[in-house]
């Protein structure tokens, strides 16, 4: 069961104003905080602390320059907060203020507890940055595990918790978010790029596949050179140069890592309006993490269920344009069509577009979708064999592969001239 609960662990004298900003998203977003702004002294520690970490599922621990230096000291008090969460197995997220060096602050930490905290997922927020980072906070790092055991205080503690978390509240503001310094993705974006708002639904979908332009974008901004967009898994698969052997039917490592997607540079594939091909699951969603961070929108591959979704509808049609097969309504090699390349993405708009007016949901490329096709979850970070891939593509000659509810599959390391993608934004 998921739980919506945090405990956030800092030094006051160096971070309580983000602490107090992160505070303040996270409950305006619906989750239970605890932030305490009482000073606590030295020696014996306050119960009320430690066991409002055991009635919550996350501990998030403020790394600000500085800030774990005394914890070399066994009677400081953010050392007992780290080594009373670790104790209770709780979803400890260490949160990177910009300019503080992770390793110098792990080094002030006891041998065991260091050993812990440096191998969990650390989220580094640079101030510019704010509205992204927290948002990925809610979104992937604040996951409950399996395994969290709550632990209700006693009923005695709960007025004194209570004036504290009126004390936070009455506080002067949190610290005033700088003004956005970022392109939205209408701008960074190459045309022809729009979004569609999927009513009622809490999404927005990419009116269009990604396109090369758009692509090289992501290739230009060093998309391939920095590890913070790619996946841990997408990230070894990128430096082992995974390739398939059609010889020996079979995947091999080339040892050359991806610099550029494959057929970046084959005229036949690579028009500035043509989309991308040749791009792996993994390709696709490193390209989705460096948009958010470029926007601070949430961008991501749409889910199996978004994207069948915003082709078909509610009526349940076929196919985005309806429930009658039309050759002529997508780029397909169908009898009496017959296509042998990917065409513009706005070839087809107008004739084949979905309910909501989407465009090129069946032909011309299969598109990634973020889903798990063996487990159905939407975890980037699953050990899938599998990922759903959506609309068929353009040298399909059976119709129903076409079909808005046609399921297709491909290994996250593979990209051929049949697959590319569009994104998502919620």
């Amino acid at each position: 069961m998921e739980q919506k609960t945090v405990f956030i662990s800092y030094r006051r004298a160096l971070s309580k104003h983000l602490a107090r900003a992160i505070y303040m998203d996270l409950r305006a977003h619906g989750w239970d905080v605890f932030l305490d702004v009482n000073t606590i002294d030295s020696g014996d520690f306050d119960r009320i602390i430690l066991n409002q970490i055991g009635a919550r599922a996350h501990f998030i621990l403020l790394i600000s320059p500085g800030s774990l230096e005394r914890c070399a000291n066994s009677d400081d008090w953010v050392l007992r907060e780290i080594q009373e969460a670790v104790r209770l197995e709780r979803n400890i997220v260490p949160i990177i203020e910009e300019g503080a060096d992770f390793n110098q602050e792990m080094s002030y930490l006891p041998s065991d507890l260091r050993a812990i905290i440096s191998k969990k997922n650390a989220l580094p927020l640079l101030h510019f940055y704010f509205d992204a980072a927290v948002e990925m906070l809610r979104t992937r790092f604040l996951k409950t595990p399996e395994y969290i055991t709550i632990t209700a205080p006693p009923p005695a503690e709960s007025a004194e918790a209570a004036r504290r978390m009126a004390a936070v509240e009455a506080e002067a503001p949190a610290l005033p978010k700088p003004a956005p310094t970022r392109s939205t993705s209408l701008s960074l974006m190459p045309a022809p790029f729009d979004w569609i708002e999927i009513p009622k639904k809490g999404y927005s979908i990419a009116k269009y596949p990604i396109t090369n332009a758009q692509f090289a974008k992501f290739i230009e901004a060093g998309g391939y050179k920095q590890q913070k967009w790619w996946t841990q898994a997408g990230w070894e698969a990128k430096a082992k140069g995974w390739a398939w052997n059609s010889s020996k039917s079979e995947w091999e490592e080339t040892g050359t890592a991806w610099t550029q997607p494959r057929y970046w540079t084959d005229s036949k594939w690579n028009g500035a309006e043509q989309p991308i091909v040749g791009v792996s699951w993994y390709e696709a969603v490193a390209f989705c993490l460096w948009l958010s961070e470029a926007t601070g929108e949430k961008i991501m591959l749409p889910t199996e269920d978004q994207w069948q979704y915003a082709a078909q509808g509610d009526d349940g049609r076929a196919y985005p344009w309806g429930n009658d097969w039309d050759c002529k309504r997508c780029n397909n090699s169908v009898e009496p069509c017959d296509s042998n390349v990917t065409t513009p993405v706005t070839q087809y708009e107008g004739n084949g577009n979905s309910p909501f007016g989407v465009v090129d949901m069946a032909g011309n490329v299969w598109e990634w979708c973020l889903t798990d096709y063996n487990n159905k979850t939407n975890d980037i970070n699953s050990n899938a064999t599998y990922r759903v891939l959506r609309g068929g593509y353009w040298s399909y000659v059976i119709t129903d592969w076409f079909r808005c509810d046609f399921r297709g599959r491909g290994d996250p390391r593979y990209g051929d001239v049949n697959e590319g993608f569009r994104v998502s934004r919620s």
